[in-house]
């Protein structure tokens, strides 16, 4: 590998949790921060952001039942750069009553993205969709075992690691964990 000299000019963390409430509920967590290695001038009102002081300071939590339906929302904006920007805030919770899973990642664009949202905010939802199911794959599927080969399925061809040819598939199959539908049926 080619080693060029770099200068740091920008760094954004995200960070994730998922935590399982003593009322059975879901809260999951995500939080970004940009910070610059030096000042950054707010030309709308001549203050300053100290040099890795978080320009950007974003955060926000779902609750969700064991079904994925979202109960409360809750968007934190602490440091952003446009005076406006908090405004933005309220508008995610039109998320309430709706259920993560397939097409609610579009739907979320075709929702909130323009000048109802916030960028931000919205670069967060992808994480807290994965962070939920990670969260809460294990304790439901040992909760409700007989779910698990069709939620199974419903991963197969997801992704690479969830191809149908793959070894992981191949496992689940051969362990009759899974059973893969052909299209066409039967051969016999």
């Amino acid at each position: 590998m080619t080693q060029i000299k770099r200068k740091l000019m920008h760094r954004r963390g995200i960070e994730a949790y998922g935590f399982l409430r003593e009322d059975g509920l879901w809260d999951i967590e995500a939080s970004m921060q940009d910070r610059k290695p030096y000042n950054v001038d707010r030309d709308f009102d001549g203050s300053v952001v100290p040099a890795g002081s978080p320009f950007h300071d974003i955060s926000v939590c779902l609750t969700l039942d064991e079904t994925f339906l979202i109960k409360e929302v809750s968007v934190s904006m602490d440091s952003f750069p446009f005076p406006s920007c908090g405004g933005a805030a309220p508008s995610f919770d039109i998320l309430k009553g709706t259920r993560i899973g397939p097409g609610w990642n579009s739907w979320l664009k075709k929702n909130l993205s323009g000048r109802l949202g916030c960028t931000h905010v919205m670069e967060l939802f992808p994480v807290l969709a994965t962070t939920a199911f990670q969260t809460m794959w294990q304790p439901l599927g040992q909760k409700y075992p007989e779910q698990v080969p069709l939620a199974i399925s419903k991963l197969v061809n997801t992704c690479h690691g969830w191809a149908d040819d793959g070894p992981m598939v191949r496992k689940l199959v051969d362990e009759q964990v899974l059973t893969l539908q052909t299209e066409g049926g039967d051969d016999e």
